[in-house]
């Protein structure tokens, strides 16, 4: 979830809301689900954050926040639950072409941040699934606490 204002005008709604969405509720599910990883002494856990919890633009401290204390709760999370065979980790897409990147930025923005992106186009969904699928995939076994952008080189400037 993520709503843009400047910090002065964030609502104390906006800001339980954007909270309980993208860090209290991966706490909750992580919490639970590491229950039954540990008897099983197996799991991978992928959290997804975003370019944003390691960068920042004007008017996402909200955002941000969320996206950062995600990275942090993953890195934790892969400390307390490696001894159990339990791999925790995180991505953090870039600007990638869903619905929620055209409702906040609009057809125009869009080009102008592909212009910026070195790979010169926006992520497609697919290419997130394929990393998650590789986290959470037998061929995982030793990455863990990590915290991986997949942007199309937007960050590396």
């Amino acid at each position: 979830m993520n709503k843009i204002d400047p910090i002065e005008k964030i609502k104390d709604e906006d800001w339980h809301n954007i909270y309980n969405i993208n860090l209290y509720g991966p706490f909750v599910l992580t919490r639970e689900i590491s229950k039954i990883m540990k008897k099983n002494k197996y799991g991978r856990i992928v959290n997804i954050a975003s370019i944003f919890g390691v960068i920042s633009r004007e008017k996402r401290a909200a955002y941000s926040s969320t996206k950062s204390g995600l990275i942090g709760l993953t890195k934790a999370t892969a400390h307390d639950l490696a001894k159990d065979n339990i791999l925790v980790n995180s991505i953090s897409p870039g600007f990638i072409d869903t619905e929620l990147t055209k409702n906040i930025l609009g057809e125009k923005s869009m080009k102008e941040i592909s212009s910026s992106i070195p790979l010169k186009r926006l992520g497609d969904s697919d290419e997130i699934a394929k990393l998650v699928l590789f986290l959470t995939s037998d061929h995982n076994t030793y990455i863990t606490g990590e915290n991986i952008i997949i942007d199309g080189g937007y960050t590396i400037a």
